[in-house]
């Protein structure tokens, strides 16, 4: 059960939270294991030692496990079974401000930047699958192969083609952008997209 107090001092607003306790320690969790990723390392072990790291090395990790504001969790396994319902890869909440959604996905061969944006990946956000109730979510792409840069400039246009409303090239962190859009559902959704790149 979550505290009942929260640390408003910390962080004011939605976007600040999101920032603050989620794209940030997200961020820190990335620099510490990137060392460790290998153009061949699966997802959900990415992820897996994304979301430990999240938990036990962060900046967030005393709200984690002293005040109990946040909880950090992360798909158990692959899915294996085409009847296993798809979950996120990584899912926050935040006491009394938000449930929030990430999604992972791999680039590492030609295709993988269409996966990215397809029905398994931003699509789950936009058919309303992912994050129903909520107004935002975010996407991680795993860059395993190729150019920062250019993986970067191909999502992002691939991204503006998906209902998008607004596109933020700069939203005050490194290698990161934030798209609006319409949804399915006619709810509106803004999704932080980080990449991680692992490239050596």
């Amino acid at each position: 059960m979550f505290n009942q107090e929260l640390p408003i001092k910390r962080a004011r607003s939605k976007e600040e939270v999101i920032k603050e306790w989620i794209l940030i320690p997200l961020i820190e969790a990335y620099e510490l294991v990137k060392k460790d990723i290998t153009p061949k390392t699966y997802e959900n072990k990415i992820t897996w030692k994304i979301v430990y790291n999240v938990k036990h090395n962060s900046s967030i990790s005393k709200e984690i496990y002293e005040k109990h504001i946040i909880d950090v969790s992360c798909r158990p396994k692959e899915d294996s079974d085409e009847n296993t319902p798809n979950e996120p890869d990584i899912k926050f909440f935040i006491s009394h401000i938000c449930a929030f959604w990430i999604e992972a996905k791999r680039i590492y061969k030609n295709g993988t930047v269409s996966d990215y944006c397809g029905d398994g990946g931003l699509g789950c956000f936009l058919s309303g699958y992912y994050s129903k109730h909520e107004d935002n979510g975010c996407m991680i792409a795993y860059i395993q192969e190729g150019q920062l840069s250019d993986i970067q400039k191909e999502i992002m246009e691939k991204v503006n083609g998906c209902n998008c409303i607004e596109l933020i090239e700069d939203i005050g962190i490194d290698n990161s952008f934030l798209s609006r859009h319409e949804r399915a559902i006619h709810r509106e959704i803004k999704i932080y997209h980080l990449l991680f790149d692992f490239v050596k």
